[in-house]
């Protein structure tokens, strides 16, 4: 009984551990215990992913936009919320994302969000201007840890 007991903990928490680790489920999940609420669920998609970096697609209470979200060592946050315009590539790299990774997010986003019905594009398009979400030493030039040395 004992060892049963001891295999099913182990199963519980590598299962909760790889579900913390897979992005796909980490973000959505991280995301809607911040905002949704019983009477306005949260609808987190599409969520693609480049090296530490994610942008996402939220519609909530008839609204939407898109975020861009970055994986620290506390796990994924969110860099800033916008539009259409994290759908350019040149707007990540000003925003201090590598020539790689801005082009990795912009061409997954452009296949992911092809398979989305048109209202719901439109929601992810009706957010306007950017609200910055992370502090600057948190940011896209990194966790800025070693500045002392």
């Amino acid at each position: 009984m004992k060892l049963t007991i001891a295999i099913l903990a182990g199963l519980l928490v590598a299962s909760m551990a790889s579900a913390e680790e897979d992005p796909q489920q980490a973000i959505p999940a991280k995301l809607k215990v911040m905002f949704e609420r019983p009477d306005k669920p949260l609808d987190v998609a599409p969520v693609v992913v480049q090296a530490d970096w994610a942008i996402v697609g939220w519609r909530q209470d008839g609204r939407g936009g898109r975020a861009l979200m970055k994986k620290t060592h506390q796990g994924w946050n969110i860099y800033l919320c916008s539009g259409d315009s994290l759908k350019n590539a040149a707007t990540l790299e000003k925003l201090g994302l590598s020539v790689n990774d801005a082009a990795g997010l912009t061409g997954k986003l452009k296949d992911a969000e092809a398979g989305l019905d048109p209202s719901a594009l439109a929601l992810l398009s009706s957010f306007e201007g950017t609200a910055m979400m992370m502090e600057a030493s948190t940011g896209a030039g990194g966790d800025h840890e070693g500045h002392a040395q």
